[in-house]
């Protein structure tokens, strides 16, 4: 159970800290005369959040002087260099994921510690006419703002920790792949991207159909996820079972549903925070869709729950903020006061996650220009600086699609090439057959522009189609493999989310309700991922398809050293090798497992510094992964 401490000023405005365990002992300070109270929450580990409740304005969601909009609580924290800026919130209760509760005077912050020793903090409450977006740094010295101080000290990362916990916050460095802050390895995203209505769960406070697109197979338009109760237990949890869950138990489905695609090997997801207007038109913060300034604070907490939850599973959030029909419902697309509200309430309650890709929306419709501001004043706010991505509408070869240009994707990620504050192209693809070649071009684009971007594949082919389920009529998984999977991965991207499709009724993109409908197909992704983590230096590597033969086969190398050719069922190449020792290997993309050694057939020399490659063992019925590395 994490520590949970009261603090309470001292006369002596001296902090005192005693270490028991997980318990602290210690005491704050105040400017304001009357003694002001604190809670201070967590394992007080590396990695693990805290959370700070401070006492505050009793006020509720719908109160007349508005608790989002005319208060402002943020929070400094100092460790010798290390300082961070936070944003907190008004947290009614401060127990409003089990209480339901719209009012109280409690107001918190979360905050994830990246260093180990005493970090030092003071929190600054301060009141005014939109002040949350006015002026969300510092203050300065103001006789009529309170502020509380205290400290805390935190241990080294958990050796029994699991998840983000054990291998820290994802970051971008400039490489093109984010780094594990704690382990420094390289991430490579195998991401689940349906269904985009993941949070419009039934058991989340005020959550409901408001008119999306009919869904025949879900109860009143919402997930229930029944399918994965059974998977739900408290596995990697650093708290009490019941507090993995809220109300009476409530959540046990959703977050069986991560334990399953965890255990597949899954490690991010895709969905959306707002997609009122939408296709779903049935997940929004607000207490009602169209209260864009009044936050629901009990659905918030129960979504937190569910957030820490894929932290300590290791799986990353992919926050698709907006989607392409309702992407300028606030402010007119400007960034306005609701808009800017919007991103400060994202980021001051679950910015500490460790996972995090702040997406500027599917299928955006906005200008380069309007997405730079929106990137830039999110990273202004975000103290732990994010990755940021946005999504493209598709290009459709030869066509011209609702009016849009014959290429959305050019239109709009040409203009974001060495933007500062953009770091994640999030590619849709109509074709699959033009993947490899598209990802190959945004890497090689953005490292010609000094600021090398992580390439995402999220999304893929027809609306109504994207990745079959497994036991579909019209089964894609082995094309999806190549052309997609494979593809990608072989041209430098840095992972891919598989989404569903409309067509199937029963677990397409919007009615998706069992994962275990392409529990072979999560196989597949994990054999391909698994491979990379296991036997490639891959983030040293890049594309080398000019020496190969065969354009129907991919080459990623670290040339002179280890070269890996993906190559399709019933073909065969010559690659072209540096002079030396090499051995060679074959890996079953489909089956996965080991790597098959040189002693088989299915490579010979042709010519000086060139080889054939074709099948293993004359296997030309099914694709192969070939691994030619210099012999040590």
């Amino acid at each position: 159970m994490p520590a949970k401490t009261n603090y309470h000023q001292m006369r002596s405005c001296r902090s005192i800290f005693f270490l028991c365990g997980l318990v602290t002992v210690l005491w704050g300070c105040s400017k304001n005369p009357k003694q002001r109270q604190y809670v201070l929450e967590g394992s007080l580990r590396k990695w693990q959040p805290i959370t700070i409740t401070f006492d505050g304005p009793q006020t509720s969601e719908r109160d007349d002087r508005n608790p989002f909009l005319d208060y402002s609580l943020v929070v400094n924290f100092v460790n010798g260099d290390n300082s961070y800026t936070v944003n907190g919130y008004f947290a009614a209760d401060g127990n409003a994921a089990d209480s339901s509760a719209d009012s109280g005077d409690k107001w918190q912050v979360k905050f994830s510690p990246d260093k180990e020793g005493v970090w030092e903090f003071t929190a600054y409450l301060m009141e005014g006419k939109d002040i949350a977006v006015t002026q969300y740094s510092l203050p300065k010295e103001n006789d009529k703002i309170w502020n509380i101080s205290g400290s805390f000290q935190i241990q080294p990362v958990d050796s029994l920790a699991k998840g983000f916990y054990k291998t820290g916050r994802l970051v971008y460095n400039g490489s093109r792949y984010l780094i594990e802050s704690e382990t420094q390895k390289a991430f490579l995203k195998n991401g689940v991207g349906s269904p985009e209505t993941f949070l419009a769960f039934h058991e989340f406070d005020a959550t409901y159909d408001n008119g999306g697109i009919d869904t025949p197979t879900l109860n009143e338009g919402l997930h229930e996820y029944r399918a994965h109760t059974d998977d739900w237990d408290d596995r990697g949890s650093i708290w009490e079972d019941d507090d993995a869950t809220w109300g009476d138990g409530k959540g046990k489905a959703i977050m069986g549903a991560l334990n399953y695609l965890a255990e597949k090997g899954m490690n991010s997801l895709y969905f959306m925070t707002m997609n009122v207007h939408g296709d779903g038109d049935n997940v929004w913060p607000w207490i009602g869709p169209e209260e864009q300034t009044r936050y629901d604070v009990s659905k918030l907490a129960q979504w937190e729950k569910v957030f820490t939850h894929m932290d300590q599973l290791g799986m990353a959030m992919n926050v698709f903020t907006q989607e392409t029909e309702n992407d300028s419902i606030l402010n007119r697309g400007k960034l306005g006061r609701e808009r800017m509200l919007y991103y400060r309430e994202l980021v001051a309650r679950f910015g500490h996650h460790l996972g995090v890709v702040w997406n500027l929306g599917e299928e955006t419709n906005h200008t380069p220009e309007q997405l730079k501001i929106y990137a830039s004043y999110i990273r202004s706010i975000d103290p732990y600086d994010h990755p940021i991505a946005v999504h493209n509408h598709i290009r459709v070869t030869g066509k011209r699609v609702e009016g849009r240009p014959l290429d959305p994707i050019k239109e709009t990620f040409a203009p974001m090439l060495g933007y500062k504050d953009f770091e994640i192209p999030s590619l849709q693809m109509f074709d699959t057959t033009e993947i490899h070649a598209e990802v190959r071009k945004w890497v090689d684009l953005s490292k010609k522009k000094k600021k090398p971007w992580v390439v995402y594949l999220d999304e893929i082919g027809h609306w109504n189609i994207g990745v079959t389920t497994d036991t579909a009529a019209n089964n894609n998984h082995p094309m999806v493999m190549r052309s997609a999977l494979w593809g990608s991965l072989m041209s430098g991207a840095a992972g891919a989310s598989w989404y569903f499709g409309g067509q199937d009724v029963a677990n397409g993109d919007m009615a998706a309700e069992d994962f275990r409908a392409r529990d072979k197909w999560w196989d597949i992704c994990n054999n391909a991922t698994q491979f990379f983590r296991n036997h490639l230096p891959f983030w040293e590597m890049q594309g080398h398809d000019e020496l190969l033969s065969n354009d129907k086969a991919f080459c990623f190398a670290k040339k002179d050293e280890i070269y890996v050719v993906y190559l399709p069922k019933g073909e065969r190449t010559d690659l072209q090798i540096s002079d030396g020792a090499f051995s060679i290997a074959f890996y079953d993309p489909v089956e996965g497992g080991k790597l098959y050694d040189k002693q088989n057939e299915g490579w010979k020399i042709t010519k000086p510094n060139s080889v054939e490659l074709s099948a293993f063992n004359g296997q030309d019925h099914k694709d192969w992964v070939i691994v030619i590395a210099r012999s040590k």
